[in-house]
């Protein structure tokens, strides 16, 4: 059925619920972030005040923060300085050869990094492929969406309806049904 490819191993509201310091004690050492939906909506152009915050606060913590994004250059370039983070883009996600080759480069080890995300059939379907563990949040906002997104968003939700009838334990125990 090929379902565990589209599971997280964690489900949060959003970026800030999740506990940092729990995956600093897992050995986790670096967090590869979604920009779009994930760490600013569509239309926001420039990193705000409170995510300026919310990453440091996590750089704090001492996680490596890079952004991996399927958006284009000057997108994920601006916030990419603005908070004072590693990035790609143009990626292709759930495609992985550009992130396999900045791994060896900088000596990562998939045990090591943590993937927080938005998008099942993006985001998670990449995680899991490479063995990293994922975090799935909720959209900021998703009406600011393109219509790829969108097409994404249908077969997300049925990957999830597959998941809460094959695997209803998985489904209840990650708290699928609350996003």
């Amino acid at each position: 059925m090929g379902l565990q490819k589209y599971i997280p191993n964690e489900y949060r509201k959003i970026v800030k619920d999740i506990d940092y310091k729990s995956l600093l004690e897992q050995g986790k050492k670096i967090i590869f972030f979604d920009l779009d939906n994930t760490l600013a909506d569509y239309q926001t152009h420039h990193a705000t005040d409170e995510l300026k915050k919310t990453i440091e606060n996590i750089k704090a913590t001492g996680f490596k923060i890079t952004i991996l994004s399927n958006n284009h250059k000057g997108r994920v370039t601006t916030f990419m300085k603005e908070l004072g983070v590693d990035g790609l883009y143009d990626l292709g996600k759930p495609f992985t050869g550009k992130v396999v080759k900045y791994m060896k480069y900088n000596k990562y080890s998939t045990d090591e990094i943590v993937l927080i995300g938005d998008q099942v059939m993006t985001d998670l379907k990449f995680a899991n492929k490479l063995g990293f563990y994922s975090i799935l949040v909720d959209p900021i906002r998703p009406e600011t969406e393109h219509w790829y997104t969108r097409i994404n968003r249908f077969f997300e939700r049925r990957k999830l309806r597959s998941i809460k009838k094959y695997l209803n334990e998985v489904y209840v125990d990650l708290k699928l049904g609350e996003r």
